[in-house]
């Protein structure tokens, strides 16, 4: 884990079920937020990323989606989202399937437990320990800095970037994986930023509440939900 986090970003990770196994636990060092503004980029791109073109892309899809349809605000729409994007993906997953399509069910699963989807989903990929671990903790922190404003979500990423990059431990698949998935959650990040300040609420029957779907969450939702067909 040093070699990927170098001196300057150290994640200290306590992962389990809670007490019903419902839930994933996570203990982050809070310096790391202040210790990753190193960038000087303001985003979302990193020349410094060789696979940066893929989230680009992915980046492109959302930024259509939004501006055609506007920011998801329920469940069905947070599914449209996703397998708008997914559609535009056309990759195979885990288990050998190319089609993307995302249900509302997937979707609620993702909504109310993000971190126990998040490790499901590495826990079925083909990473190594180290990158699992590593990449696990990476999104358990952009979950937990969910009202974060971007730059400070940006230089994160780069900043576990260019500690992937520098890894002695990690093969060139693993390396190539990461850096496709960061990239990707990024460019989706920076796709939502616009919609930083909305209080947003979500359709469960016939009430309203708040959905979890904070400032850039839909656009991270998306990518959790797509994570099968990145591993």
């Amino acid at each position: 884990m040093k070699n990927l986090f170098l001196s300057m970003l150290v994640i200290f990770l306590v992962v389990g079920c809670s007490s019903d196994g419902d839930g994933v636990a996570v203990e982050v060092d809070k310096n790391i937020a202040a210790e990753a503004t190193i960038s000087k980029q303001s985003g979302p791109a990193n020349a410094a990323n060789p696979f940066d073109a893929i989230g680009k892309r992915y980046g492109i899809w959302l930024s259509e989606y939004y501006q055609s349809k506007g920011y998801p605000k329920g469940i069905d729409e947070l599914r449209a989202l996703v397998n708008y994007s997914g559609a535009k993906w056309k990759a195979p997953n885990f288990a050998g399937k190319s089609s993307i399509v995302i249900t509302a069910e997937d979707i609620s699963v993702i909504v109310s437990n993000p971190e126990a989807s998040v490790a499901s989903a590495f826990a079925m990929g083909t990473l190594g320990d180290e990158a699992k671990t590593s990449l696990l903790g990476l999104f358990l922190w952009l979950i937990q800095e969910k009202e974060a404003e971007y730059k400070l979500l940006y230089d994160f990423i780069v900043a576990y970037e260019a500690g992937v990059i520098d890894s002695s431990t990690l093969t060139r698949q693993e390396v190539e994986t990461i850096l496709g998935i960061t990239s990707v959650t990024r460019y989706a990040l920076d796709a939502e930023g616009e919609h930083k300040d909305r209080d947003w609420e979500i359709s469960v029957g016939n009430k309203k509440v708040k959905s979890g779907v904070y400032p850039f969450r839909a656009s991270l939702i998306s990518v959790i939900a797509h994570l099968p067909y990145y591993l």
